[in-house]
């Protein structure tokens, strides 16, 4: 599958565009290219302790990544999605949370002719 997509990339390099161009082959973009990225199907079952006592976060396609844990999560909020970011000292790791407390109330607006544009 992956062979077949690398084969259509040297394909589509190859054909030029509607100016009579080509776009040039396709360039390798090793693990420095990237600043962060995202995993937005993190949960709280994705923290976890290690034989060591110590926080880990098991994130996809790379597996327990060790973490400091200084701020817990509070009661009742979950963990939507998180994201690693590289910084010049390192890498880092936030987390993005939901209180399931808090409703979201749509207000509804009603058509009057002080809130309507009338031209």
């Amino acid at each position: 599958m992956l062979s077949n997509v690398y084969k259509q990339q040297w394909i589509i390099c190859a054909l030029p565009d509607k100016n009579g161009k080509t776009s040039g082959r396709p360039k390798f973009k090793g693990k420095r290219y990237y600043n962060s990225f995202s995993y937005p199907q993190l949960s709280n079952t994705n923290i976890v302790k290690n034989a060591n006592g110590r926080y880990c976060v098991n994130l996809p396609k790379i597996g327990l990544v060790p973490f400091v844990y200084n701020r817990p999560i509070p009661i009742g909020f979950k963990v939507k999605a998180g994201t690693v970011i590289r910084f010049a000292d390192g890498w880092y790791l936030s987390f993005t949370i939901e209180d399931q407390d808090v409703r979201v109330e749509v207000a509804e607006i009603q058509p009057t002719e002080d809130n309507s544009c009338m031209y």
